[in-house]
């Protein structure tokens, strides 16, 4: 039975304020569990199952699948349509408020809501550091924000991520593989985490990083004279970065080396 059957069967309206926009196609379904190399040995952890197109091509691959969802009403929906599938587990929990400490070294599939994409984003670096990789259907812009080096999609959640992980583009998903049909594109993120992140203060940094980048046509100069006053110039200086260059402009690593000045 497709997705849009299994919706009507249960008389399921989709709500813009959870951001519900279902993949309805298995054939996409079956390229991001592909790309995201899924076997039998993995522990997945899945993010808002929706109706189960996603859930389903990853339970054909008899990994063991742990899906939080947070609309009560897909319960019945979702029981019967995986009431056959001994390697699914679905708790009706908002994953934000989820306990992870269990699982060791999951791998995260999920189509996520645009809303929440940065909140899911610091659960999983955060309470599962020791993730194997999480790939990701997100909205094209968010994505092209995550996968930016420098240039105007390049933002505090590029460095996030990038601080992190090394990001990936796997395959861009069209409106008509979705109900209801967004109006963007979505594209499938690969997320692997890093083994050699920089040991400093990840709190502070991120701080320090959004002050950076406060007023994005302003100089790089302008926008830490808050933390670093008549001093300002001289630090850039030290970093081998011209004062004048726009936030946008510096790589983490420099950003990194300037944090390191703040203390």
């Amino acid at each position: 039975m497709k997705t849009g059957d299994w919706l009507k069967k249960y008389n399921i309206y989709l709500k813009k304020s959870l951001g519900q926009n279902f993949l309805a196609t298995l054939d996409y379904a079956n390229k991001i569990v592909q790309k995201a190399g899924i076997t039998n040995d993995d522990t997945v952890i899945e993010i808002g199952p929706g109706a189960g197109t996603l859930t389903e091509a990853l339970a054909k691959t008899g990994a063991k699948i742990f899906a939080f969802e947070i609309d009560l009403r897909l319960k019945p929906l979702l029981k019967e349509r995986f009431q056959n599938y001994a390697n699914i587990n679905i708790q009706f929990i908002d994953f934000l408020k989820a306990d992870l400490s269990k699982f060791n070294k999951p791998k995260y599939v999920a189509n996520i809501p645009y809303y929440i994409t940065s909140p899911i984003l610091e659960k999983i670096f955060l309470e599962t550091p020791d993730f194997q990789l999480a790939t990701l259907m997100v909205q094209k812009e968010y994505g092209e924000r995550m996968l930016a080096k420098s240039g105007k999609n390049y933002s505090p959640l590029s460095i996030f991520v990038q601080f992190f992980c090394n990001v990936e583009k796997l395959i861009t998903v069209p409106p008509h593989a979705f109900i209801p049909n967004p109006k963007v594109d979505s594209v499938v993120i690969k997320l692997t985490p890093k083994h050699n992140i920089p040991d400093i203060d990840k709190n502070n940094f991120f701080k320090f990083v959004h002050i950076a980048f406060s007023q994005r046509r302003k100089t790089i100069k302008n926008n830490l004279k808050s933390l670093f006053g008549d001093k300002t110039e001289d630090v850039l200086k030290k970093c081998n970065i011209d004062p004048k260059t726009r936030p946008e402009n510096i790589s983490i690593e420099k950003f990194i080396e300037i944090f390191a000045y703040t203390k």
